[in-house]
């Protein structure tokens, strides 16, 4: 068993026999200082040579304090959506710009007087029918969120929805703001077209690892949850894996070293349950581990939304991940997971004290998946597939 507690983070890690080679891998990675070269951002511990992708991809380590500065200005116009009485906020993004603030409003909702949040990210027909059948275009926002400010799918829903609006009134604009990344084509067309707000996304993360940067936290706010706290969690989870703290001591890297050992061993389908109220947030690892190790005929599959079955159901494939609210234990849940480890499946719990500690959560995905890439031999932050 590996067990990690302390401020901020509660793991506990039931192994079994893969114990051993998790135990190893975090004792060669002692011995080669592999937590402050990855502070460091230094691309060869993944491979020898410096590879695209991999340095100018790590901006997610060091940006809670950069964000800081931006959270009065995010709170200010949530407040200003509320008092104008604006009821829904479409968010017109794909992947990693539309899944962090979905797993957002079904985890923490609305405030009173605040819009709810929709993410369009199909674009099948009947899906924007759907949408616009269930709003008053009036009284909604539309975030156009993309980093790249090309995205065709979020573009396509851009100039549809920037024409019926456009029916509507003469100043359309001001029913739009962007979330894009510095000098893209889409921060031209928010100048032009005199869009409300735009939001300037951080160039040197990811979109799967944006989830605590504007990305994620611009529609959060607008729904009037606290976002603060979510960035607060997520920099104490920073800060309790710092490099110069030995590695059999770093969740995160116990948690990286785990996925990738597992993964080499056979381990490769890693499996989320979760008690209601963080039933949404495998929904965003799925991505964040599909997109980042699922490259070259290697990689890890997520599976979520799945039944539990009884152990015997499963094949010596899985790797099991439990998640659960201290307020909400599920007793029936615990039993199940209890038996699959009887049964000799290895399990990882994480257990939060509360909802704003999915920061945490974030951050220890995204730094654990990084470091499992080491192990497999992969680039966790490129997408050769999907650019």
């Amino acid at each position: 068993m590996n067990f990690v507690k302390g401020p901020q983070r509660d793991q506990v890690l039931n192994l079994g026999q893969y114990q051993a080679a998790v135990d190893k891998r975090l004792e060669t990675w002692e011995n080669q200082e592999f937590a402050s070269r990855f502070w460091e951002k230094d691309p060869t511990l993944w491979f020898p040579k410096p590879q695209p992708e991999i340095k100018d991809r790590m901006g997610w380590l060091d940006i809670f304090e950069p964000l800081h500065t931006h959270l009065k200005s995010m709170f200010d116009f949530a407040e200003q959506l509320k008092a104008e009485g604006i009821k829904h906020v479409i968010l017109l993004g794909m992947g990693g710009s539309s899944l962090a603030p979905e797993v957002y409003q079904n985890t923490f909702g609305n405030s009173e007087g605040f819009p709810g949040l929709i993410v369009l990210d199909s674009t099948h027909p009947n899906a924007v029918r759907q949408i616009e059948s269930e709003i008053d275009l009036s009284k909604t926002i539309f975030i156009v969120s993309s980093k790249s400010g090309t995205t065709t799918e979020t573009m396509a829903f851009f100039y549809y929805f920037w024409h019926r609006v456009s029916e509507r009134t003469a100043a359309p604009g001001q029913q739009f703001i962007a979330i894009t990344d510095p000098g893209t084509p889409l921060m031209k067309i928010a100048q032009d077209r005199k869009f409300r707000r735009v939001f300037e996304g951080t160039p040197d993360v990811g979109g799967r690892y944006s989830a605590l940067t504007l990305f994620g936290l611009v529609p959060g706010a607008t729904i009037g949850f606290d976002v603060h706290q979510l960035l607060d969690r997520g920099w104490d989870m920073a800060q309790a894996s710092a490099g110069y703290l030995p590695e059999s001591e770093n969740a995160c890297l116990i948690l990286g070293a785990a996925l990738g050992e597992l993964a080499l061993a056979g381990r490769d389908k890693l499996t989320f349950f979760a008690t209601p109220s963080l039933v949404s947030f495998p929904s965003w690892i799925e991505q964040l581990v599909a997109e980042s190790t699922g490259k070259f005929g290697k990689g890890i599959i997520p599976i979520v939304d799945e039944m539990i079955e009884d152990s015997w159901a499963y094949r010596k494939d899985r790797f099991f991940v439990q998640y659960s609210l201290n307020s909400e234990m599920s007793g029936e849940l615990n039993d199940r997971m209890k038996a699959l480890e009887a049964a000799g499946h290895p399990v990882a719990h994480f257990r939060l004290n509360n909802k704003p500690d999915l920061g945490q959560e974030i951050f220890r995905w995204e730094m654990a998946v990084a470091a499992a890439g080491a192990i497999l031999g992969i680039n966790p932050f490129d997408q050769p597939d999907v650019q």
